[in-house]
């Protein structure tokens, strides 16, 4: 990643990660505060996936699965689960309006993160994937063994 944006994202990092953070925690039902475990795993995903950006492609896979494990177990679609990843650009764009380094990051600076933010939201959609196959599959397991006992019960 460009070296510009790699500042501008460290000196705004503070102010990215608690807006990225705030819209997560704005996706579920109920008020969550920051304290919450889902928070504080959520608040440390987003982090090392921020500070994973301008390096190799997999140093923020494991938050990533972080992030996903999370939404896929709630009761959401996936459109919305994975809207947190769509946010980062929005942020990043407002914030460049608001600072006069906004000038130094070109087009193609701009660019550049956001082709890295799309395919970071399409290797979310992949984990997100993995974890919902994952789910299900338990799920047919545990019917699977429920109705297994239940005929070992009529047999017996």
């Amino acid at each position: 990643m460009n070296t510009v944006l790699a500042k501008f994202l460290e000196s705004n990092k503070k102010a990215i990660l608690q807006q990225w953070l705030d819209c997560a925690l704005a996706l579920f039902p109920e008020k969550m505060g920051y304290s919450t475990p889902v928070a504080m795993v959520l608040s440390g995903a987003l982090e090392k996936i921020l500070s994973g950006l301008g390096k190799s492609e997999n140093d923020c896979q494991e938050a990533l699965d972080d992030v996903t494990r999370i939404l896929a177990v709630q009761n959401f679609p996936p459109s919305k689960a994975l809207s947190i990843f769509l946010e980062p650009k929005l942020i990043l764009r407002d914030i460049m309006m608001k600072t006069t380094v906004a000038g130094t990051l070109t087009q193609e600076v701009q660019e550049a993160f956001n082709s890295r933010f799309d395919r970071l939201t399409l290797e979310a959609f992949d984990s997100y994937m993995r974890h919902r196959e994952k789910i299900y599959q338990l799920k047919v397991e545990e019917g699977s063994r429920r109705m297994y006992m239940a005929l070992r019960r009529t047999e017996a």
